[in-house]
Order: structure tokens, then sequence, then C-alpha cells
């Protein structure tokens, strides 16, 4: 239900003061000269909206005694009902607001719980990861740094989130910590060499997998195999094995 029984209690308050005010203005309207217009029905809505609404253009005003203060309980009254009905549906919004975005956050959650691997970068071999594990139902996220091309991923079906990639908190999110496999696949070797670092500290029983592209990057990664134990994979250097073992096999 999008209004609690307050605000409806408070919407139906304020309904009451406004019949009060159209027929208060109407009567003392028709008992004597007490305003300075005819108080028509037209008029009487019309004084009782422009009151309440606090804008008072002063075309029509109260002249006599009894109809001033009818003007000043009317406001009275009128203003209170105003901002209780306001406040009850205001925070009956942010309410329902608030439970919409927590229900979201609490399926991210149990997704995330379900996560085995966490592919960082749009690197060749995350991209065809990803698009294996999706075929395969393995749950996997992929991670990048462009939200262009993590929207046209998600259009083709892949679980891709565009985060800041060198943010500890951005990470963190993700609940590295939980699943059994990263692979870091990034084209900037230094973003790459800091991510794992970052995830040295925020994954210490998970394995890391790192795929380099260059030998600058494996000499600067055996490094950090002194910190924790992570295992390098560089593709371009296995294809090339591959092929001098065929060739020299034949």
């Amino acid at each position: 239900m999008l209004l609690s029984a307050r605000s409806i209690a408070s919407l139906l308050l304020l309904g009451g003061v406004v019949i009060f005010g159209v027929t208060g203005s109407y009567i003392l309207g028709h008992l004597g000269h007490n305003f300075n217009e005819c108080m028509d029905l037209v008029n009487s809505i019309y004084f009782t909206v422009v009151t309440l609404s606090t804008v008072g253009y002063g075309d029509i005003v109260p002249i006599t005694p009894i109809a001033k203060i009818f003007v000043v309980v009317f406001i009275v009254f009128g203003m209170g009902a105003f901002l209780t009905a306001l406040t009850s549906i205001s925070g009956d919004i942010a309410s329902k607001r608030i439970l919409d975005l927590t229900s979201k956050l609490e399926k991210i959650e149990e997704e995330m719980n379900k996560v085995k691997v966490i592919l960082i970068g749009s690197g060749g071999v995350n991209l065809s990861l990803a698009e294996k594990f999706e075929k395969e139902k393995v749950k996997y996220v992929l991670l990048l740094s462009d939200k262009t091309e993590a929207e046209k991923l998600s259009e083709k079906g892949i679980k891709a989130y565009a985060i800041n990639l060198i943010s500890e908190d951005e990470i963190k999110k993700f609940r590295p910590e939980r699943v059994k496999n990263i692979i870091v696949d990034m084209q900037n070797t230094s973003d790459m060499l800091y991510v794992i670092l970052i995830l040295t500290e925020l994954a210490k029983d998970s394995k890391i997998i790192a795929i380099v592209h260059n030998e600058d990057l494996e000499k600067r990664l055996e490094s950090v195999k002194k910190i924790k134990d992570i295992t390098i994979i560089n593709p371009s250097k296995q294809v090339a094995n591959e092929l001098f073992s065929s060739f020299k096999a034949s």
C-alpha cells in the first residue's frame, strides 16, 4: 500500500478543513456583507484554496470581525492539516523508496553470495570466459571501468558492472573474499598491478589469476607473489611456446 493509515487520515482531515473553509466562507458571504466580494461557490472555493496555499492574492478579503475570526481559525487549522498531510505523505514516499532500495540491495547481496568467479577487466580472456560462463550457467560477475561497454555487454546478457576498478571501496561491494577465483585481465598495466595489490588484502583466501600480455607486467607481478601466491598466465607466451613445440616436433 502506497499510503499509510496516518497519511490517509491526514488527507481526510485536510479534506475536512477544505470543506470547512468553502462552506464557512460561502455561508458568511450570504449572511451579510462579510467579504469585499460576492461569495458564490466559485469564489468560496477560490478563496479557500488561495488562503490554504498561503498565496493570498488579496482580491477577496474579510471585512467584518466575524469573517476575520473565521479566516484566522481556518488558517490555523488549515496550515496544521496541510503540513501534517505533507509530512505523512513525504514520509511514506521516502519509506517506500528506502524499502525498494533495501530490496534491491538484498537481491544483489543474494546474487553475490552465489558468485563463484569474479572477472575484473575487459581483456579478451575475460570476455571469452564471461560468454562461456553465461552459457554454462556459472555464477560470475564481470567488473569493468567503461560504463558504455558494460551497458553493451549487459544488453547481450553478460553480467557486467561498471565501477572504479582502482577503488578499494568499489571492489569491496562485490565481496571478493567470498569467491573462490578472481581473474584479472586489464589493458592498463599500472591499474592492473594496483587492482591485484588491493585483492591481496581483500581476498586473502581466494585464488587470484592474472592474465598478462607483456613480460614487463609479468616481471612486476612476480614481486607481488612474495605477498600472495598468485597465478600468472601470459596467453601470448603460451601460444608461442605451443607453436614452437609443434614446429620443433615436425
